[in-house]
């Protein structure tokens, strides 16, 4: 049984893998697009945290056949998405919907951050200042709207509001993430390569131009494609259940099998023996 389930884990993984890779590939051409964030999110909350760090630490390093093998990418990525897949597996492992408070709050906080950015402005050159204050803007825009759909959400039925108040949760906390992946790639890049301290600056305000797309795409994407990913992951968890039961049947009647026989052996030699 435990070979079946192991070996079970290791194919759903590499099918898993694969399609994060086929993903991010398909996409590359698209600056700050990816869906890598809401699949591997969706799976992680539905299979745990095993089978998440699993396919995190492969897809982490099986893309560098594609981008090739840079060493402060590699352990940004094995850092960043094996962290990434314990935080959203130990979320859907426990069963219950993510705190109602979780969303508004981390939406409230981001969008914030962002119109505070975005009225005072970062000392940038005069090149970018413009083009990354409309970045904050527009990040503001899409938070604001997360926040009024999820209140709308609440509004509606409970029982109706239940998987899009959980997906509005999940996607403030992809937002979330999405920030810290881009917070950590300007400390570790810099360390690696030795910037001093103005290059470190300079580097850590580049990379708004690629975190603020990628974390309304992070937050957009997890909201839409949550329910129906959760949908079609959980039947594929299911029919591993309904296997795992069946097998566990067809092991348990061998096992009957085997004692009756070895019982009615007993019982012909005892016989013999009184006679």
């Amino acid at each position: 049984m435990k070979r079946r389930g192991a070996a079970y884990m290791v194919a759903v993984c590499a099918v898993m893998t694969a399609l994060l890779i086929a993903v991010q590939y398909a996409l590359g051409f698209a600056a700050g697009v990816e869906l890598v964030t809401v699949f591997l999110l969706t799976f992680c909350y539905v299979f745990g945290a095993a089978y998440g760090v699993l396919t995190a630490t492969a897809f982490s390093l099986l893309r560098c056949f594609l981008w090739g093998f840079y060493p402060n990418v590699v352990v940004l990525y094995l850092i960043y998405y094996n962290a990434f897949a314990l935080l959203f597996g130990m979320l859907g492992k426990r069963g219950k919907s993510v705190a109602v408070w979780v969303c508004p709050a981390l939406l409230a906080l981001l969008g914030a951050g962002c119109a505070v950015c975005a009225a005072v402005g970062l000392p940038v050159s005069v090149l970018y200042k413009a083009r990354l204050t409309a970045m904050f803007w527009a990040l503001f825009g899409v938070l604001a709207g997360l926040l009024a759909a999820y209140i709308i959400v609440l509004c509606v039925g409970r029982a109706r509001a239940a998987v899009w108040r959980e997906a509005a949760s999940l996607a403030a906390l992809a937002a979330l993430c999405s920030v810290c992946f881009t917070l950590l790639d300007d400390v570790l890049t810099p360390l690696f390569y030795g910037y001093t301290f103005d290059a470190a600056v300079a580097y850590f305000y580049t990379g708004f131009f690629a975190m603020l797309p990628q974390t309304m795409c992070a937050a957009v994407s997890v909201f839409v494609l949550f329910a129906p990913l959760r949908k079609a992951f959980s039947a594929a968890r299911g029919r591993e259940v309904i296997c795992r039961r069946r097998f566990r049947r067809e092991q348990s009647a061998r096992k009957r099998r085997r004692e009756g026989e070895n019982a009615a052996s007993n019982d012909g030699r005892t016989q013999k023996d009184v006679v």
